[in-house]
């Protein structure tokens, strides 16, 4: 058995800039006070976003607040800007007909929280809902959350798979390494119909050009 793991905020939908607009302003609404939103490179690391924004370390309830206040804006502005929401629909396409194959198993990961992977999901016509996932809900480190997936999938499906690939941009590959798992962009990958493993090969989405 193959365990394909695809990362749903780098693989499959890109919503940066929708990102980086939502977690500044959670900053505001939490910690009232402002940072660029150009400044945001990525929405993971939470902890390093709040003390550059407040110079203080946040407290627990305050990062279970932030979480929150970011889902909520994030979806309000797929509501109101559903046109600008950036997919990769050929590899949508692809993980929905991967499902239910023999011999793989998809998961999804994501470094935002498990409403908002949930949120993503729906817009971009996933069917996710007999995936495993794991998200920032998880742990707080992507290492821990590509380890969370692994364990996940063992104790559900209770059987040890032979390979693991993550399907992610870049940021996502010294944690793939430090799990054991083959690291595939996803400009790079594809799975061909006629086949029961995935394999990867090159193709040209316009959502990555």
């Amino acid at each position: 058995m193959q365990l394909v793991v695809f990362d749903l905020d780098t693989a499959l939908c890109q919503t940066s800039a929708m990102d980086s607009l939502a977690m500044s302003s959670a900053i505001k609404d939490v910690a009232s006070c402002q940072i660029d939103p150009e400044s945001v490179s990525n929405v993971h690391d939470i902890k390093s976003l709040w003390y550059r924004a407040t110079n203080r370390v946040a407290s627990a309830a305050e990062l279970n607040e932030l979480r929150d206040r970011f889902s909520f804006h994030l979806r309000r502005q797929f509501l109101i800007r559903p046109s600008v929401i950036s997919a990769n629909y050929d590899l949508v396409e692809r993980v929905n007909q991967l499902q239910n194959r023999p011999k793989s198993i998809v998961a999804l990961v994501s470094s935002a929280s498990t409403p908002v992977l949930q949120l993503k999901a729906r817009a971009i016509g996933l069917m996710y809902d007999s995936l495993p996932v794991a998200t920032s809900d998880d742990s707080d480190s992507l290492e821990g959350i590509l380890r969370s997936i692994q364990t996940r999938v063992k104790r559900s499906y209770g059987f040890y798979f032979g390979e693991s690939t993550l399907v992610a941009s870049s940021h996502w590959q010294q944690a793939a390494q430090l799990n054991q798992m083959e690291h595939v962009l996803p400009s790079e990958y594809l799975v061909p119909l006629h086949q029961n493993i995935p394999n990867r090969s090159f193709f040209n989405s316009k959502a990555f050009s």
